[in-house]
């Protein structure tokens, strides 16, 4: 669910906006020395569809003692057409909606309580269950997404097999929901642009329990195998009070608080989130009608700045606009849960070796486009 903070006017609003700050490039470092000291440089260009992002490891031999992490080579300037957008709501939703493309649902929420908060819209309950629905959904498919293509990472093909095939499922069932399968265009400040009749309501809770029974079988051979869990347990760990101290959120801070902060933890945890996002799911399905006449719930506000925070599948998404006296927006700032957590990537590679990369970037799988806004 969405929390949404507001604050009154002053000339520090925009102050304020900047200091949400996000992930900054790390200061240079002095080089190792020795025979067997050498530097590893992979991007900023990647393969395929990868955005760009610049690792630099410092290692010793394969042994890394410093992971420094480059990003922001786009420079694609959302937030600054966000505001220069102001007056042409679909346009301001559609830039919002698409900053990362893997949370489409969730930064629309955002976006779209911001928007609520200043306005005399209101939200109906009915709508409040939909945009829970469209969210969870969007966390079991990227969930499964990962997971598969950590077993891929490993060389554990059966479980990469299947949760190629059943993240598409997940897809689809918000395809069904809403008639794309990203979410897109489906929230809208106000409310949702999609309904759930009787019919789909049916058709989605039968196909969940389907599909939960083959995602069931395929997470159970990657878990249950003594050679994907050797291979992931004790691999780039970062302790609670490094989690703590830095700052990590979502799935990375989960792992390192309520468990050993590995990368076997880190997909543990994403295991325990599919479970968690599936009951309440079934939990909103139960809900038969649609038009339940329960009464709308109301944001209204004259603050200047506005701040909503969305669980994201990442993690806590945090979206902010500053307001001037009119109501026009003079300001906007996005934080992706991935700008907390890339330092902890960073430190999860320290005293690794660089052959354990693979599996600790998949592990976190943060995004790049999501930071470089």
């Amino acid at each position: 669910m969405t929390e949404v903070r507001n604050f009154d006017t002053s000339d520090s609003a925009m102050s304020f906006l900047m200091s949400l700050g996000g992930y900054v490039n790390p200061p240079a470092v002095t080089p190792l020395k020795g025979e067997a000291a050498h530097e590893v440089a992979v991007g900023p260009v990647h393969a395929g569809v990868i955005e760009p992002g610049h690792f630099r490891f410092q290692c010793m031999g394969e042994d890394v003692y410093n992971l420094q992490i480059f990003l922001g080579y786009q420079h694609r300037g959302v937030e600054e057409e966000i505001v220069k957008a102001d007056g042409n709501l679909p346009r301001q939703l559609a830039l919002a909606e698409t900053c990362a493309g893997d949370t489409s649902i969730a930064a629309a929420t955002a976006f779209s309580e911001i928007i609520e908060a200043i306005t005399p819209l209101s939200v109906s309950a009915t709508s409040l269950r939909l945009r829970s629905l469209l969210l969870e959904l969007e966390r079991i498919a990227n969930h499964v997404g990962d997971l598969g293509a950590l077993a891929g990472d490993v060389a554990f093909l059966p479980t990469a097999s299947f949760c190629g095939r059943i993240r598409g499922e997940y897809l689809n069932m918000t395809a069904l929901v809403c008639g794309n399968r990203f979410g897109r265009n489906a929230i809208v400040p106000g409310g949702t642009r999609c309904e759930l009749p009787e019919e789909k309501r049916a058709k989605l809770l039968a196909w969940l329990r389907t599909v939960k029974k083959d995602l069931d079988a395929a997470l159970k051979m990657m878990f249950e195998s003594p050679t994907v869990c050797d291979r992931l347990d004790g691999t780039g760990i970062v302790p609670k009070a490094i989690a703590e101290e830095i700052g990590l959120v979502g799935v990375a801070r989960r792992a390192s608080v309520e468990l050993n902060g590995d990368v076997l933890s880190r997909a543990i945890i994403r295991r325990l989130e599919i479970e968690e996002a599936h009951e309440k799911l079934f939990k909103l399905l139960e809900v038969r009608s649609v038009n339940d006449g329960s009464s709308p719930i109301t944001h209204t506000s004259s603050f200047a700045t506005v701040v909503a925070t969305t669980q994201a599948w990442r993690g806590p998404l945090v979206h902010a606009a500053v307001f001037d006296a009119e109501k026009k927006m003079v300001g906007y700032k996005i934080v992706d849960p991935s700008a907390h957590n890339w330092q902890g990537l960073a430190y999860a590679l320290r005293g690794e070796q660089i052959s354990n990369f693979p599996i600790c970037n998949k592990s976190f799988n943060l995004s790049y486009c999501g930071t470089d806004l």
